[in-house]
């Protein structure tokens, strides 16, 4: 047996999601685990996969440790050696190395986070501030096991260094004493950071006159780091790096003399920046390394190609790699979970691969292109409601380039009206007007704006085109108006009117157990105010059911007058969020608290991420309108194909677009998931049709509309059958139910194939579930008899395979060895395969559920490798 390679990973300072995904993955694909289970945080070890072996290496020595690891590396199981933070540093990894080496075992090293880093983060400090410190020191102090010469703590401490203490939280009053003998002033910032990053994480900070008397007293004595130095003050020389007269690599030195010529990009106001969530595309090594550096000032995510792109991308952040061929799948699964997507690579290959995901300029997020040098930053859609001539803008900003904005308001100067709309979070209720009124202020014909006199002011100043105006009162020139939260103005009759709205929001808060409601005050105000949000806007407040007695957060909501509702962990479960947190899982049940209830509650979209200020976090999202009371809402029972972006029809988009809840069986709504974006989703599994129907119903008489989402099309052993003759078997109130057409797993097989199905056909399901064997065994004999072409559905699964082996047997005894017959598996998805031949030939062993199968008629022919059925026209001689 093949020897396996052990593997030494880091886990980080203890979150969970700060481990690396090249550990994750380590993780989940080792047979055995060796971990430290005094210092590794259990949660990690969720991600290992059922029946791996767990050895905690707390109580064992290394000779035991080492045969751990030998035995399996021998018999050919993946062992994994787990240690905390990074294994370099103190990990004692050095001698378990050199006794594989004697052992002749080949191991590798995966690096981690280091707690020293962790407890940085958690102070919010820089440890190399210029002008105070350019040198961080990790050491450790002399115990049982001693230090080299000169590298005792006041030796160290004498080139007055930001200095990271590893292992001595418990010594610390002879640890100060030795800082100060080795020169550190009394006032120098110090700080105790106790398991840093995990749930119960706590920060003591002060300085070397009383940060031992503080750490006592919080009995911190393990598990920590002590940070000193002058650089946690935070206050020192502004780096060179940003400075406008610095130049490096990507940027040169901005003028500063009167003569200077003006900046080809010029820096939009705060308003006019994008804000959304943002992901960044590249294919080559050379657009990689500009997404890289625009994806790490954006703070957006990085996509590449992993079989083009092998370089590290250096402060990136998090790095998703993709085969090339997955591209089209991976930009229509980020196509609603992203504001924003920007592509580093030709025009050209955007525009292709985003057509099958377009829908309305209302709703389609912003898309920008820009070249591999970082010249040009292109805005292609989604330029004013969606946002993308604002990112144009930013891109531009930050690669040194020129932003291409071509709608024709901007480049005539000019704000148009849907473009402030996008700025002010302001919603477009009629965006049929927008076009007319953008082409009168391009005409530079006058137009009033009632309801907004102050924003009015701020965008468009004193322009004479552009006036204020008061209820009732409409001057006769007027060529158009703009009503802002003014439903009810009518305007003089033929006044186009393009009607705005402030979007009715709801907050989502989490916050810890005993927070005062003036801190849950202090961070909604913040959060408000920063977004550009009148508390006005506001129309409740939502959280988890834990915190149903949680007095701040009651009295904050009661001083408000915000009505507050709760939800169980499950319903917060439900919903998919931007900002999932292990963490938070392990403390409430739900990977998310503000940003789910902020979603649940509303039923809109996320308008402000999870916002954290203290002990507070706080999201906001667009409140939906819902359907009138006591008004039933509508069923639409929509075939989505194979589930891809290619193989949805217009129709059926548009129908999951429109649905307030989308129900399912479980697989078919993780393939659209990508058009799901924030909706609440109701899914079942096997064998749950008719719950799940009735659940689509309940949903329907709440005044909601309903995606009921099946395979292939909605009629054909889909659901739309069971929902009608449910609402046919009581006599409740009729809910109104449309069937949307799909594409069916026979039409896209044949399509596969070529033309099988050009005449008279038959389609049978050999699941006898549902139908008795019997029924399907008389179907089998009628058609294989009459000459037509018959498709399979559902031929062979591991508990029924008999079926499908007598269909075969009854068809070859009718058309014999050589009928042409053919199969694809997976039609229309990733991994297609394709099968053409005598149905003598026909691999049995090959076709499974997802397989659908033709038996070809009388009139079928293979030809040029094609399974063709001929209709009867008269073919040959010459056109």
């Amino acid at each position: 047996m093949k020897m396996s390679t052990v593997v030494f990973a880091g886990a980080g300072p203890g979150a969970p999601d700060l481990l690396t995904l090249r550990c994750r993955d380590a993780i989940a694909a080792a047979d055995t685990i060796v971990y430290a289970g005094s210092l590794v945080n259990p949660e990690v070890l969720r991600f290992a996969r059922p029946g791996c072996q767990l050895h905690d290496s707390a109580n064992m020595d290394l000779p035991q440790i080492v045969a751990v690891l030998s035995a399996a590396a021998r018999a050919g199981r993946k062992a994994l050696r787990l240690h905390t933070g990074d294994p370099a540093i103190y990990g004692a990894i050095a001698e378990q190395m050199r006794a594989l080496d004697a052992e002749g075992i080949a191991y590798e090293v995966i690096p981690g986070v280091s707690s020293v880093f962790a407890s940085a983060a958690a102070l919010k400090a820089e440890l190399t501030l210029p002008g105070v410190s350019q040198t961080v020191i990790l050491t450790r102090r002399a115990g049982r096991t001693p230090v080299p010469a000169g590298q005792d703590i006041a030796s160290l401490a004498a080139h007055g260094a930001t200095m990271a203490v590893f292992l001595s939280a418990e010594g610390l009053e002879p640890l100060v004493r030795d800082l100060l003998a080795g020169g550190y002033a009394p006032d120098t910032p110090a700080a105790v950071v106790y398991r840093a990053s995990w749930p119960d994480e706590r920060v003591v900070t002060g300085n070397l006159a009383d940060i031992a008397a503080k750490g006592a007293a919080a009995r911190i004595e393990r598990q920590a780091i002590v940070l000193v130095g002058g650089a946690l003050g935070g206050k020192g020389e502004a780096s060179r790096l940003y400075a406008s007269d610095f130049s490096h690599g990507y940027r040169s030195p901005l003028a500063t003399s009167a003569s200077a010529p003006t900046p080809a990009v010029s820096h939009p106001p705060p308003s006019a920046s994008f804000t959304g969530t943002l992901a960044v595309y590249a294919l080559t090594e050379a657009s990689a390394q500009v997404a890289a550096r625009l994806a790490a000032a954006a703070g957006g995510r990085l996509f590449v190609s992993c079989d083009r792109v092998n370089a590290a991308l250096d402060n990136a952040g998090e790095v998703v790699r993709f085969e090339g061929r997955e591209f089209a799948n991976i930009i229509a699964a980020n196509w609603r979970r992203f504001d924003g997507h920007v592509f580093v690579m030709a025009s050209g290959i955007v525009v292709r691969k985003i057509a099958p995901l377009l829908t309305s300029k209302t709703t389609d997020p912003a898309v920008g292109v820009c070249d591999e040098q970082g010249r040009y930053a292109i805005s292609l859609v989604g330029g004013h409601i969606g946002g993308a001539n604002r990112l144009a803008q930013q891109v531009a900003i930050i690669l040194d380039g020129q932003a291409v904005v071509t709608t024709a308001t901007d480049v005539q100067g000019l704000l148009a009206f849907d473009e402030w709309a996008a700025r002010q979070g302001w919603q477009v209720e009629n965006p049929e007007a927008i076009k007319l009124l953008n082409s009168m202020l391009l005409a530079r014909r006058r137009i009033g704006i009632i309801g907004a006199a102050e924003q009015v002011r701020e965008a468009y100043g004193s322009r004479a085109e552009v006036v204020v105006v008061e209820d009732g009162e409409f001057p006769a020139d007027l060529a158009g108006l703009v009503a802002v939260d003014r439903s009810d103005t009518v305007a003089p009759a033929g006044l186009p009117v393009l009607r705005l709205a402030r979007p009715t929001v709801m907050l989502g808060i989490g916050c810890n157990r005993g927070t005062p409601a003036d801190e849950i005050e202090t961070a909604v105000a913040s959060v408000l105010r920063e977004h550009g949000i009148a508390p006005g806007q506001v129309r409740g407040v939502a959280s988890i059911d834990l915190k149903h007695d949680e007095a701040g957060l009651l009295a904050f909501a009661a001083r408000r007058k915000w009505p507050l509702t709760f939800f169980p962990a499950e319903r917060l479960d439900s919903v998919g969020v931007p900002n999932p947190s292990l963490t938070v899982a392990k403390a409430t049940g739900t990977a998310s608290v503000s940003e789910a209830a902020a979603l649940v509650v509303a039923g809109g979209r996320l308008l402000v991420p999870k916002q954290k200020h203290g002990a507070v976090t706080v999201a906001v999202a667009a409140k939906e309108e819902r359907a009138v009371p006591g008004k039933s809402g509508v069923i639409l029972a929509v075939g989505i194909g194979p589930g891809t972006p290619e193989g949805l029809t217009l129709k059926a988009r548009n129908a999951i677009l429109a649905a307030d809840v989308v129900v399912g069986y479980k697989p078919y709504c993780a393939q659209i998931e990508w058009l799901i974006g924030n909706k609440r989703v109701v899914a079942t599994g096997m064998r749950d049709e008719v719950p799940r129907c009735n659940a689509a119903i309940g949903e329907a008489r709440k005044g909601q509309t309903v995606a009921m989402v099946c395979s292939g099309d909605a009629g054909v052993y889909g659901m739309a059958g069971l929902i009608l003759e449910l609402l046919s078997a009581n006599n409740e109130p009729p809910v109104e139910v449309e069937v949307i057409p799909g594409v069916t797993s026979a039409l896209e097989a044949a399509a596969a194939l070529g033309a099988p199905l050009s005449n008279d056909y038959a389609t049978i399901s050999l699941s006898d579930l549902l139908t008795p064997r019997e029924t399907i065994l008389a179907r089998l004999r009628a058609v294989s008899g009459c000459g037509m072409t018959c498709v399979l559905y559902n031929p062979r699964s591991r508990g029924r395979q008999d079926l499908f082996s007598e269909a075969v047997r009854l068809f070859t005894a009718a058309r014999g060895n050589d009928s042409p017959a053919g199969f694809v598996r997976h039609a229309g998805r990733e991994g297609q395969e394709i099968w053409i031949g005598a149905l003598g030939d026909l691999p049995a062993d090959r076709v499974d559920m997802s397989t659908i199968v033709f038996m070809g008629g009388a009139d079928t022919a293979i030809l040029d490798r094609r399974l063709v059925t001929r209709r009867g026209y008269q073919v040959g001689g010459r056109c």
